[in-house]
């Protein structure tokens, strides 16, 4: 792999990893916390290649985010992860 692709898929894990951190309650910023974790704990087939390839284990940074509490929700999220939750259940129903 070249470096300039190490540095890339690193910066994506890297990032995965501070979205899922992520403690504030800016509605976008709280719908890339929700992707980054369900992409990191989903056993994505993509997630997977990515470790392989920089020779990370998956279960390591799975392991590191069960840890982070800030990977939970906050009292001030919960609500907006709801509506986001609805609004992509609305979405699945009428085909978009």
């Amino acid at each position: 792999m070249l470096k300039g692709e190490e540095g890339f898929i690193t910066a994506i894990l890297t990032q995965a990893v501070e979205d899922a951190k992520y403690v504030g309650d800016n509605k976008q910023d709280i719908k890339h916390k929700v992707e980054a974790i369900n992409w990191i704990m989903g056993n994505d087939p993509q997630f997977n290649y990515y470790c392989k390839l920089l020779n990370i284990e998956p279960s390591y940074i799975q392991n590191k985010i069960k840890r982070y509490k800030e990977t939970g929700f906050t009292s001030k999220q919960k609500p907006i992860v709801r509506l986001l939750e609805r609004k992509n259940n609305e979405s699945r129903c009428i085909g978009i």
